[in-house]
């Protein structure tokens, strides 16, 4: 994890952050804050490797088609709602607050799927299981972005959500050991232990201090300074990065309430604000229509589409997908700040729709063939499809759209983009077993024309962030992609001051977030 920001501020904290005492206890609770997607993680790899136990096919009698995709999507169902109000838990009460709520709900879930009688019961734990997630994902990155050390919050939030292949990791590996379980526990173990994100998440927050931002726009201005002095600058209380990050939330939540109180509907009202609406909207829809959701949740039916049914093959497998995402993402995501965003998602774009072509055609030669080279050819190529997702799609989109959201609209903003994600989701998992089921290998090329109109959307409306402070990322939104980075860097230099124009004087009056 390398510092490249606020370097020329002083700052009472060691160059490295493993060597300094605040920022280690720092970099805890960012990721304890990470830590919070691990559910996801682990309920994907779990529906792949339950579909692979015995034990579990025969207790749920071999779910397929409209079944399996109601069993998928009803994780992501209640998110669509609870999303928001995962909104008004951060913004009322808190971010920690929110990550709690969410993380108690998530363990109630599991219980209940580890304990079900039935199908009901089943989808009825999972219900509980999404919805709990969702609040968690609005406080998550929020608390996260606004309480990392400056010099680490960019790698820091790119890490975000390459904790999701840490529970796809555990999950695989419980499931593989689930084959050798006599009994339903052999499938209730697996349930069960989706309990460990969340014990985790609350572990690691209970000593976090809450979001310095939240303190300052609720009045608190003295326990917002306090956190700084302590978790920025080791207890200095004349520090100059501790003054300079004071000073400049301060200003910009003052700026924020000479406007009204802000909703959603302001997302609508200036230009800035609908660049960055369409980013965190086609981010969301993206994180699961690129082709990953297909091979995440359906692995299973993937494989014995081409000739891969053995459960310990299907299993083995899981596992060795999952750490292999979970060590390519995490490599892009603490690189981030060097290769910047934007080479980042036109080489993940290409590459997935470069290797979903050799999938499909691979396929197509198995189903028509019935040729065994050509099907246990289509594995590699899954790998290369989840190496290239990992690089960009995995650390990124929250990251991205945490980082270009200003304080006032930032928990509205994460609460669309779960919201949108889950919907996507939802459909996206509704549908896929259907379409596996009926037209089989032809299916890939739907998202390879999904891919191709990402790299469209990619090229024009996501621009850089690398190196930017978050009130330059303001001015790259508010201004447009090209203007905007030219006036980032001429402020960044000093070399000129920014000329406000009417509508952007009031799009940053809402809008300034500059730490």
């Amino acid at each position: 994890m390398t510092q490249f920001s606020f370097s020329h501020i002083a700052n009472n904290t060691h160059p490295q952050w493993w060597k300094d005492p605040g920022l280690r206890r720092n970099v805890l609770h960012c990721f304890g804050c990470c830590f919070c997607v691990f559910y996801l993680g682990y309920d994907q790899s779990l529906l792949t490797g339950l579909q692979a136990l015995p034990q579990w096919n025969a207790f749920f009698h071999s779910p397929k088609g409209n079944e399996l995709g109601l069993y998928a999507a009803s994780l992501f169902l209640p998110s669509i709602v609870t999303a928001f109000v995962g909104d008004w838990i951060a913004y009322k009460f808190g971010r920690r607050i929110a990550v709690w709520c969410g993380s108690v709900l998530i363990i109630i879930g599991a219980l209940v799927n580890a304990l079900a009688t039935g199908k009901g019961m089943f989808i009825g734990g999972r219900v509980i299981l999404g919805a709990g997630g969702a609040i968690t994902k609005v406080g998550a990155p929020a608390l996260l972005h606004e309480i990392a050390h400056p010099r680490l919050r960019g790698v820091l939030g790119a890490l975000y959500y390459t904790f999701y292949y840490a529970g796809s990791l555990t999950s695989a590996c419980l499931c593989i050991a689930g084959l050798y379980v006599k009994g339903n526990w052999g499938w209730r173990f697996p349930c069960i232990a989706q309990i460990l994100g969340p014990i985790v998440v609350i572990g690691l927050t209970l000593t976090a201090p809450e979001s310095p931002r939240y303190l300052i726009k609720n009045g608190k201005h003295e326990q917002a300074k306090a956190m700084l002095i302590k978790h920025h600058a080791n207890g200095a209380a004349d520090d100059p990065l501790v003054e300079y990050e004071y000073r400049e939330i301060t200003s910009a939540i003052e700026a924020e309430e000479l406007v009204p109180k802000t909703k959603y509907i302001d997302f609508l009202r200036s230009p800035g604000n609908r660049r960055r609406l369409f980013a965190v909207v086609t981010l969301a829809f993206g994180t699961n229509w690129v082709g990953n959701g297909l091979i995440s949740y359906y692995l299973s039916p993937v494989l014995r589409s081409v000739g891969v049914s053995k459960p310990v093959q299907i299993t083995g497998i899981n596992a060795g997908l999952a750490a292999w995402n979970l060590v390519l993402a995490q490599t892009a995501a603490s690189n981030v700040e060097r290769i910047g965003r934007r080479p980042l998602f036109f080489a993940s774009i290409i590459g997935m729709f470069l290797s979903y072509v050799f999938v499909m055609a691979l396929s197509a030669t198995f189903a028509e063939q019935k040729n065994q080279a050509a099907g246990l050819a289509v594995i590699p190529f899954l790998f290369f499809f989840y190496g290239f997702y990992d690089i960009a799609w995995t650390p990124l989109p929250y990251h991205y759209s945490t980082e270009i959201l200003p304080y006032a609209l930032r928990t509205k903003g994460l609460a669309i983009f779960t919201s949108t994600q889950n919907v996507g989701n939802a459909f996206n998992q509704f549908v896929n077993p259907i379409a596996l089921q009926n037209i089989a290998w032809r299916y890939y090329g739907v998202y390879l024309g999904v891919l191709a109109a990402y790299f469209t959307i990619a090229y024009f409306c996501y621009p850089e962030t690398k190196g930017l402070a978050l009130e330059e990322i303001t001015l790259v939104f508010d201004y447009g992609r090209k203007e905007g980075r030219q006036k980032a860097a001429e402020r960044m230099r000093g070399e000129s001051r920014v000329e406000e124009t009417d509508d952007v004087k009031g799009d940053e009056a809402a809008h300034v977030e500059r730490v």
